[in-house]
């Protein structure tokens, strides 16, 4: 692994000299070598920037503007403050440039490694809101946007007297800084987010003016969802029609409650199944997992009910609440139909908190309707309450729900979720959520949305039964999945990276 070498004294200096001469090192600035090949030089500065900033300049130095807040160059620059009477750049190497700006290294500062300083939070604010040349190569101020998502983060970390704090501290540096411009603006921003002054004149970003009117939202969870807006616009999404017969919906839509249920633990056999759901009758004692398989297929068996779809916030709530008191009624400890108060989360992913919660779902709602409808727009419903997850259980099958429920009333065929194919479905769900690719997670559902239509007879239970049998979709993954992707393969589809 290349390194950087310092000489502190003169033996030092003589000996890396006589390397440079060898071709063993390179020298990069006086008393600044490497042994990393040429091209590797500037990675290794931009990782290595503190131990430069702090050989050159030692402890009477702070990091600051920028540079405080990312901890990294940008594009080569680090932003530093020290005693001195104006502006000057030092460079080092091909790679990389110190900004010394003249300034107070002392005030407002915090350690973030052994003898090296950054500015502290109040100072941060301060500083990112000063203009930057317009002339200059990297500006050395994020700007106002950044600082109103970072007094949100802290409102929702520490609440109200968290930000009357950081004021206080700003208020008490701005002087000494020489920064009170900056520090009125600082003002307005967190007073207009205490809801003591017009957001609408001191925030520019909607996520800052939604925190305000007490409509806080996950700014990542809402740029997720733009980006999978983007990416199903640009998707050709062949979509197949559906012919309401009564026998086959009625088929549909108990094989659409089993593999619902199923996919989120509640297992049943097929048979035990048929007769919870046509018998009325609960299996094994298992009062409430029964109740699971009725409860969904009485959602997704009425007609009128599943023509409904969200075009305002209030609706999306309405339906949303309403959905899951029919879905949850039998379990009173989950709270049907009323939104969760403690955050939830799957494996590594945590959902949007129960403070964001309602303006997520507002935002996403605001994205979602620029698509046409039909799958588009059932693929993004599913995803929107899926990493809402607006309840303390069901949301799964809720989401799952909520799809269909856009496909229906599109006129379109709804589509079911086999048992075999849900670690593709949960693999493209992580992707999204985790990684911002929606190509598989809009492959699964376009294909399942292509085999409902097209490969079972829905009109004949029995058959509509073997078929999915012979097919392997009863079977986990680990079973089914090798004859099931024979079978699927022959849909097609394209999908853009």
């Amino acid at each position: 692994m290349a390194k950087l070498f310092f000489s502190n004294t003169a033996s030092e200096a003589r000996k890396y000299a006589l390397a440079v001469q060898k071709g063993e090192l390179t020298r990069i600035r006086r008393g600044i070598y490497t042994d990393a090949v040429y091209e590797a030089i500037p990675q290794l500065l931009a990782n290595r920037w503190y131990e430069v900033v702090s050989y050159l300049f030692g402890m009477n130095v702070l990091i600051a503007f920028r540079t405080a807040c990312e901890l990294k160059p940008a594009d080569g620059s680090v932003f530093i403050i020290a005693r001195v009477n104006k502006r000057r750049r030092v460079i080092v190497g091909a790679g990389m440039v110190i900004e010394v700006m003249p300034g107070e290294p002392a005030l407002g500062r915090e350690q973030f490694l052994p003898g090296i300083f950054r500015s502290n939070l109040a100072r941060q604010c301060l500083e990112n809101l000063a203009p930057s040349r317009s002339s200059a190569n990297v500006v050395k101020s994020l700007g106002a946007e950044y600082i109103e998502h970072q007094l949100c983060k802290e409102l929702r970390r520490g609440g109200e007297s968290r930000l009357n704090q950081l004021r206080d501290e700003a208020r008490d540096l701005a002087a000494d800084l020489a920064l009170e411009q900056e520090f009125e603006q600082f003002n307005k921003m967190v007073s207009a987010l205490l809801a003591t002054h017009n957001p609408a004149e001191a925030l520019q970003t909607r996520l800052a003016i939604a925190t305000a009117q007490r409509e806080p939202f996950d700014s990542g969870r809402v740029d997720l969802f733009a980006g999978l807006a983007n990416y199903l616009n640009r998707c050709e999404l062949d979509e197949m029609p559906y012919d309401y017969q009564g026998r086959s919906w009625k088929n549909l839509a108990f094989f659409e409650s089993y593999f619902s249920n199923y996919i989120e633990g509640t297992e049943f056999e097929i048979d035990e199944a048929e007769t919870i759901v046509f018998s009325r009758e609960t299996i094994n004692n298992r009062h409430e997992d029964s109740h699971d398989i009725m409860a969904v297929y009485d959602l997704v068996s009425d007609y009128q009910e599943m023509l409904a779809t969200p075009d305002t916030v209030e609706a999306l709530f309405q339906l949303l609440t309403t959905r899951h008191a029919l879905m949850m009624d039998h379990r009173m400890e989950k709270r049907p139909g009323v939104f969760k108060e403690k955050p939830n989360k799957a494996g590594d992913t945590l959902f949007v908190t129960p403070e964001e919660l309602q303006g997520t779902l507002a935002q996403g709602l605001e994205i979602g309707q620029q698509l046409s409808a039909g799958l588009k727009k059932a693929i993004f419903m599913q995803f929107l309450v899926s990493e809402c997850h607006p309840f303390d259980d069901g949301n799964g099958r809720l989401s799952r729900i909520m799809m269909n429920a856009e496909m229906h009333s599109a006129g379109l065929h709804k589509l079911i979720m086999p048992t075999v194919h849900r670690d593709s479905y949960l693999n493209g769900l992580r992707q999204a959520s985790q990684q911002g690719k929606f190509r598989a997670l809009t492959k699964v559902f376009h294909q399942m949305h292509l085999y409902t239509a097209s490969m079972i007879n829905w009109q004949d239970y029995g058959e509509a039964r073997q078929d999915l049998e012979s097919h392997g979709a009863d079977k986990i993954p680990d079973v089914g999945i090798a004859k099931f992707n024979q079978v699927i393969r022959q849909l097609g589809g394209e999908y853009p990276p």
